[in-house]
């Protein structure tokens, strides 16, 4: 566990797996989460013998919070200063939601990195709905009320199943937003903007030539199948998976799913 300065802010990132090797399976992860978020891949691909590098985006909870700065091109910076510093010339990325995005747009403005990308429950570009969801999410971001905004969440990103089966653990989660930092507030409604005004990449997507990857649960309402099949539809040669029976958040819903699809896809790569 560590932090480092690149571009001006303290980004906090954790190494694991393998120590040595200029090569390394990168997590990406969703707005709200945290490099905690991987938790159920992580041991997976540690004992398969793979470098593992996790960190949390400039505004997320273990980084640094400037005030302004929320841009992809800025987190596409972020990481590339993060991978020069600790000499990790190529990478498989895995990434969810927010972090999607983000991979996105660093295979396409870093190829030379990229030996495989794979994208969960992501999307290359918004629709009205999408607006509609977020826009009513920071009305509650800016009562500073983070309860409510929760409450709010988990029904669009949770499958019924998922919500039917984990009540007693999402009511915990629920609680621990109860004294949310005001600066964390701010940096979240920052990250939500960023969602809504830098997301359209799917004119480029065609310049991605490295295997991808792309998995999407059957009943994501928030970035929807169709999100993943418009991927398809641009990078021909993507592998792509829907996984029955599942929401906005498959690597928590289905980790068995996601780890078996996901390693199996970045060994095959390797071999």
């Amino acid at each position: 566990m560590a932090t480092i300065k690149v571009n001006g802010v303290n980004i906090y990132y954790e190494l694991k797996g393998k120590p040595e090797g200029d090569e390394a399976v990168v997590f990406l992860n969703g707005i709200m989460s945290t490099v905690a978020g991987w938790a159920l891949q992580v041991p997976t691909f540690a004992k398969a013998g793979y470098k593992i590098l996790l960190h949390d985006f400039r505004g997320q909870l273990m980084s640094e919070k400037p005030q302004g700065g929320y841009t992809f091109s800025v987190h596409v910076a972020d990481m590339k200063a993060l991978l020069d510093n600790l000499g990790i010339k190529k990478t498989h990325i895995i990434s969810t939601s927010y972090g999607g995005i983000v991979g996105l747009r660093f295979t396409l403005d870093y190829p030379e990195y990229v030996k495989s990308f794979t994208l969960i429950d992501g999307l290359a570009q918004i629709d009205s709905r999408f607006r509609w969801i977020v826009a009513s999410w920071q009305d509650l971001v800016k009562e500073g009320d983070m309860l409510k905004l929760f409450r709010a969440i988990v029904p669009v990103i949770y499958s019924n199943n998922y919500l039917q089966n984990n009540e007693k653990t999402l009511r915990e989660r629920e609680l621990l937003l109860k004294n949310t930092p005001r600066e964390f507030i701010e940096a979240f409604s920052a990250l939500l903007t960023n969602a809504v005004q830098g997301t359209e990449y799917t004119a480029a997507l065609p310049g991605i030539k490295c295997p991808v990857l792309l998995i999407c649960g059957e009943h994501d309402q928030l970035t929807p199948v169709k999100f993943s099949r418009l991927i398809k539809e641009q990078i021909p040669h993507a592998e792509f998976v829907i996984v029955p029976e599942c929401g906005h958040t498959t690597i928590y819903e289905k980790p068995e799913v996601v780890n078996s699809l996901a390693l199996g896809f970045v060994t095959k790569i390797n071999r």
